[in-house]
């Protein structure tokens, strides 16, 4: 994963990038000066703002796709926001209740779970997703990605590509990324394991009730809701592991 630059920003620089980061991932467009400044109270006048989007560029973690329009992240501003700027969204009561009936349920009935699984974190992600347990690997979501605006068409079908190669990548993904431990990012060219990746990747491992490693994860445009998937998938890979396994037992009983 790639290095941050945390003492290459000033704080406002820094402030400045989060937002351009969130408006692009609340609505898949370039963000423009007079958007942060009609929306953010950042106590300084537009052209500053101009002025330190400028410099952002220059350091590039924001580029301009056209040359009229605003700008949008680039895979270094967004590997920035990831690992200085963002505040994690933890997952509400409600959406932590809903998930752990759905496990409960997979762990009861032990039919299909890595499909059943990855549809969960499809659903709740908006996103593809995947599960990779020994001699099972499930991918759900395809459609999301299909739909979904922030993707340009070539993105979209390289992810499919990757999706229908996975079976190829599952046992050395379960390798590198089999262990347990916080959920991993990977941004644009940081996924190595498909060669024209321009979009993200969160996984995650985990390990099942029987000791065997696992992976499950989801894959979206960079523009993604980071805090909410990085919690999502944080959630369910706990909820998998052997001491929720135990408790969800004692739950059935």
């Amino acid at each position: 994963m790639a290095n941050s630059s945390k003492g290459e920003l000033s704080q406002r620089q820094a402030k400045i990038l989060a937002a351009i980061v969130k408006e692009n991932c609340d609505n898949c467009q370039p963000v423009a000066s007079n958007d942060l400044v009609e929306k953010y109270q950042f106590g300084v006048s537009a052209p500053t703002i101009r002025n330190e989007m400028q410099e952002l560029e220059k350091k590039g973690y924001i580029t301009q796709p056209h040359t009229s329009a605003g700008r949008v992240p680039t895979d270094k501003g967004f590997r920035f926001f990831v690992n200085e700027l963002m505040d994690k969204v933890k997952l509400t009561l409600k959406e932590q209740e809903v998930l752990k009936r759905e496990m409960l349920k997979l762990q009861v009935a032990h039919v299909e779970m890595g499909r059943r699984i990855a549809k969960l974190v499809s659903e709740h992600s908006q996103s593809a997703s995947f599960a990779i347990f020994p001699e099972d690997v499930s991918t759900v979501g395809l459609s999301n990605i299909l739909n979904n605006p922030a993707l340009p068409a070539e993105d979209a079908k390289e992810i499919a590509k990757f999706f229908d190669d996975i079976d190829q990548y599952a046992e050395k993904m379960i390798q590198d990324y089999g262990a347990e431990g916080q959920p991993q990012t990977f941004i644009g060219k940081e996924l190595s394991l498909s060669k024209k990746s321009d979009y993200s990747m969160i996984v995650s491992g985990l390990t099942l009730p029987s000791g065997k490693k696992g992976v499950i994860g989801l894959v979206g445009p960079k523009s993604m809701k980071y805090q909410k998937n990085l919690s999502l998938v944080e959630y369910i890979a706990k909820l998998l592991g052997v001491g929720s396994a135990v408790m969800l037992f004692m739950l059935i009983k």
